[in-house]
């Protein structure tokens, strides 16, 4: 009988994914990666890894034999960029939905409900809040991240149309609209959220025209990926008074320079990639599925389409 191959899992020495991956296989066959001492003899002989797409990319030259790579991550960019496609790649999904939620929403109400505009000093001054219900969402990307979200806000009341490839119906959205109807999608808007991982077909796809679109004194929040949207384009649409403020977690560069005009903006909240951290347990759940899956012939979860980009 033919062992199953080892799991080569490239990871920092404080990432707890090796541990929980060895107590989940309840095996020795997990093989440690250290990105920053890489052993090539060891990945030399490596047919699966499992780690975050960055480090899968530093070692992937080291791995002639690879034939599977399990992504910590939901985006897979840093892979794409080495144009190495001989092997098969999976991302993580479902997973990342309730930590998604939690962050727009929290900013959603932090807004709605002027927590951000409380008084400072010793006035006592009673005023009413707008709250959620009846406002009009709109979420960029309608996958599992994009429909976790729809859930929550609609338990808020809000009515929730989303945007996707080709206007296919999706729930729980309440109206669904295809990027070439981006602007009638986006038209009144109260507050705009995206979702989008970064592709060509992404790329810049909030224009000034969409900005144009949402209604007076939206608010944006981007968790999915910053080429969506142009930082100028941006900065023009706060600077206008259109948008009342943008919270963002994800920028074209990161770490985000230090003199950068977002971090002193009073209407720009930054987050540092952290809406939705991996949750290791979760990580390894799928990737246990995937391996049975791997060694039994069958098909594998969240397969990513190397020309699509996701």
């Amino acid at each position: 009988m033919t062992a199953n191959p080892p799991v080569h899992v490239v990871a920092d020495r404080a990432d707890p994914l090796p541990s929980a991956l060895m107590s989940a296989l309840n095996t020795t066959s997990v093989v440690y990666v250290d990105p920053e001492a890489l052993d090539p003899a060891i990945l030399s002989t490596a047919k699966i890894l499992l780690g975050s797409p960055q480090h899968i990319a530093q070692v992937l030259p080291h791995c002639p034999n690879l034939r599977w790579a399990q992504s910590t991550w939901a985006g897979v960019n840093p892979l794409l960029a080495t144009g190495r496609q001989d092997y098969r790649l999976t991302s993580l999904k479902g997973v990342f939905g309730q930590s998604m939620a939690e962050y727009c929403m929290a900013w959603l109400l932090a807004f709605t409900r002027g927590v951000l505009e409380r008084p400072q000093h010793r006035c006592w001054s009673p005023q009413t809040d707008e709250g959620l219900a009846g406002k009009s969402l709109g979420i960029m990307g309608t996958g599992s991240i994009g429909a976790a979200i729809a859930v929550t806000a609609k338990h808020f009341g809000m009515r929730v149309r989303g945007l996707n490839t080709d206007g296919r119906p999706c729930e729980p959205f309440d109206s669904c609209y295809p990027v070439a109807e981006r602007l009638t999608f986006a038209s009144g808007l109260d507050a705009l959220i995206s979702v989008l991982p970064a592709t060509a077909q992404t790329d810049r796809l909030i224009d000034p025209s969409l900005l144009s679109s949402l209604a007076s004194g939206a608010l944006l929040i981007n968790v999915g990926r910053g080429n969506v949207v142009d930082d100028a384009t941006l900065l023009s649409a706060l600077d206008a008074g259109h948008l009342r403020a943008a919270v963002l977690d994800v920028f074209e560069q990161e770490p985000l320079p230090e003199q950068h005009p977002f971090w002193t903006r009073r209407d720009v909240i930054v987050t540092c990639h952290t809406a939705a951290p991996t949750p290791p347990d979760a990580a390894v759940s799928v990737f246990i599925e995937n391996y049975r899956r791997f060694t039994a012939g069958e098909p594998l979860l969240y397969l990513v389409d190397f020309k699509r980009g996701y």
